[in-house]
Parts: structure tokens; sequence; C-alpha cells
């Protein structure tokens, strides 16, 4: 049967052609496949590493004080004693260090986080660019 290399870079181990790693390499791609991708994504942004600190996450973190601060969710019209879960920041901090730690914060449910928050930045970010 005809035989390739080892898909990995670098190797040159020859294996069948269905295959597409040798013995050595096919246990470390899947595992980097199956790594969650917000590890990948923290080697591109900083701000992935802040979230997870303890300054933010942590039981005396500004998430949590935020939250407690203000408990209900600030855009949410159609259930205005929904609990918010998010800390949301009011200006995005793109990367920003000054903005991310000491900048205006509110407080949101996952659904106007996700969804409405976002199509107001969308909009902001359109109507910046003309």
């Amino acid at each position: 049967m005809p035989r390739k290399p080892c898909a990995h870079p670098g190797c040159f181990r020859l294996i069948d052609l269905g295959a597409g790693y040798c013995d050595r390499h096919v246990r470390s791609e899947k595992q980097d496949r199956d790594r969650p991708s917000e590890a990948k994504r923290r080697t591109v942004r900083p701000s992935r590493k802040w979230y997870d600190s303890k300054g933010w996450r942590g039981p005396t973190g500004r998430r949590r004080r935020q939250l407690e601060a203000e408990p209900l969710c600030r855009m949410c019209s159609a259930h205005p004693k929904q609990l918010a879960t998010v800390a949301d920041h009011i200006v995005p901090h793109r990367d920003d260090y000054a903005l991310f730690w000491f900048g205006a914060l509110q407080s949101l449910c996952k659904a106007c986080h996700d969804i409405r928050k976002q199509r107001i930045e969308r909009r902001a970010k359109g109507v910046g660019g003309l």
C-alpha cells in the first residue's frame, strides 16, 4: 500500500494514506484540536487573561462588586426585575488596560449583553467608520 509523510510539521515518518499523523503525533494533534477555543484565544488578546484574574473574578473582584452594587439588569425592559449576571464595560475597552480596570461598568443579564449590547456596539462601530 502507498505511504505518505506524517502531516505534523517537520515529521517525515511514513504512514498509510488513510491516516493523517504518525503514532507519535496523532495524540498531540487531537489534544490541540480538543483544547477549548478560549485557551487558544488567550495568546491573541491580553484581556482574556484579565477576565480570569482574581482582581476581576475573585470574592472581592471588580465583577462581584459591580453585581452587588447593581443586581438588576440595566437594559431589560420586558423583565424589569431580571437579575444581572454580567458586569459589562459601558465603553468597550478593546484591550486597553486602564479602561478594563478603571472604566465604568453596568450590570446586564446574559441575553442583553450577548444580543442587545453587541448590536448597539456594531451599529456604533459602523457609524464611526464612515
